[in-house]
């Protein structure tokens, strides 16, 4: 009985130290505020479809729309304003916490997105739904 305790204690040790290293997958379905350098914001909605929308403030205008994937924190995008339908881009999201990340390009060959999502743009924030 004894031997069976400092197995168990063992293999629940062992399970702590393995599970510690593995980070956790990020979830960005939602809305999010996208801060710019000089004050302003939009929303960004992640719908769990696979289809996301920048809107205004007011939500009256929408600025861009489109379809997304995201996995392992690694963000595709196929925004149908300025690059169409063919042009996907590729981008990092570096989480702060579970509620703030940063973009950074992997690789996009369309610059009027590239230069959208990475000039001027400070962050995302998730917002909280009352």
């Amino acid at each position: 009985m004894r031997q069976n305790t400092k197995v168990i204690l063992l293999l629940t040790a062992l399970s702590f130290v393995v599970f510690a290293f593995i980070l956790p997958k990020h979830n960005i379905v939602g809305r999010w505020k996208t801060y710019e350098k000089n004050g302003s914001f939009s929303y960004v909605y992640f719908n769990g479809d696979g289809t996301f929308k920048v809107v205004s403030t007011d939500g009256k205008t929408i600025f861009h729309h489109g379809a997304y994937a995201f996995k392992d924190d690694v963000f595709s995008i196929n925004d149908k304003e300025g690059c169409g339908d063919t042009y996907w881009g590729k981008y990092k999201f570096t989480f702060i916490n579970e509620d703030s990340f940063r973009v950074s390009v992997i690789e996009d060959s369309s610059t009027p997105r590239k230069n959208d999502i990475t000039t001027g743009n400070t962050g995302l924030r998730r917002v909280k739904l009352k």
